[in-house]
């Protein structure tokens, strides 16, 4: 028998299956029209190509003080992980400086780490719009032949491309924030997510969202004395006062005009109000370049399972209204508003 005439005819059903495989991955990732579940397909299938054990995603957020790698995802054995491994928090980018090295290259890279540097993991840097870098996959115990970094070159640049279209796409043009298009969507895939994990437990307070709408007090009569350039800078600097103040987990919305929303996970509604009127009082405190003194209202309402996003819109935008009838620069959360007879249910 010719043994490698038989390995060549055994060996071929394979690859044609890997990329069989492979293409069906791409087209389930184009499919995708919202980062997170994006980022999910990404992975799952680098996870495949790769036979990683594991895989985490980061995302990169800068501070006035430092940039940081926040893990986002994580995968063991192409399946996301219920729990983050031990050594996947949050860290300054600056604690280490080999990887910040292998993040400034372009393509896939090669880091060892642990007390032996026997471990060896592959780096992939993440190039969001503008190229910039806005995250990473390390990926641990993985295929690393030159066909599979080859393939993950080619992967990786598909995924950079596609994702800047999705952020074009998704994005207010002024701010960067989410735009209201894409904020259904979002909500959708919270009542999902809630239904899903309330039929696996009885505890329907577990892993409550919040969503919250903002209206910058007397915007009119920012544009009408100062002009629609400082109206503007006003929304761009309350935009980056947002990103400053909530989690990476939390999705922000520039609404429409000076109307913005922030959609909080994991949260209750009495934390929620906590978190709320710390950033009230931040932008309360915060000198707005030429105008001075800005001021916010702000309404929120528990998302609940069994509803549509319009309701869970509506009911926030009911404790905004409140909260502007009786004194702007509040929290009023709908909830409670209900409670204490002030809001028909």
């Amino acid at each position: 028998m010719d043994t490698a005439k038989y390995a060549l005819q055994i060996k071929l059903p394979s690859e044609d299956q890997q990329i069989e495989e492979l293409l069906a991955s791409i087209v389930e990732m184009v499919k995708q029209r919202e980062q997170l579940a994006l980022e999910t397909s990404f992975g799952r299938t680098v996870s495949r190509l790769t036979e990683a054990k594991t895989l985490t995603f980061y995302r990169l957020k800068s501070s006035k003080k430092e940039i940081s790698a926040v893990p986002v995802l994580h995968f063991i054995n192409s399946e996301i992980a219920s729990q983050q491994e031990p050594g996947t928090r949050a860290f300054p980018l600056s604690d280490n400086p080999e990887l910040a090295e292998q993040l400034s290259k372009s393509n896939v890279a090669d880091m060892f780490q642990g007390t032996a540097k026997r471990e060896k993991n592959l780096i992939l840097p993440l190039r969001g719009a503008n190229a910039e870098l806005s995250g990473y996959c390390q990926i641990g115990n993985a295929r690393n032949d030159a066909n599979t970094r080859q393939a993950l070159s080619m992967l990786l640049e598909f995924y950079q491309h596609f994702l800047s279209l999705l952020d074009d796409n998704e994005r207010d043009n002024l701010t960067g924030l989410l735009n209201r298009k894409t904020l259904t969507a979002q909500i959708t895939r919270v009542l999902r997510t809630l239904q899903n994990r309330h039929r696996r437990t009885s505890d329907k307070s577990a892993g409550n969202y919040c969503l919250a709408m903002f209206d910058i007090d007397h915007f009119k009569r920012v544009n009408d004395t100062f002009g629609h350039i400082y109206g503007d800078e006003v929304l761009l600097l309350f935009a980056n006062l947002m990103r400053g103040s909530f989690r990476e987990n939390d999705h922000l919305f520039r609404y429409g005009g000076e109307e913005f929303v922030a959609l909080l996970n994991n949260i209750d509604i009495r934390q929620a109000q906590i978190v709320l009127d710390r950033f009230r009082a931040k932008v309360d405190n915060y000198c707005f370049p030429q105008v001075g003194r800005v001021t916010a209202s702000t309404g929120v309402a528990l998302i609940r399972e069994n509803e549509l996003p319009a309701e869970s819109i509506n009911r926030a935008d009911l404790a905004l209204y409140f909260a502007k009838e009786h004194g702007r620069n509040q929290v009023c959360a709908y909830e409670e508003l209900v409670a204490q007879g002030l809001l028909a249910e």
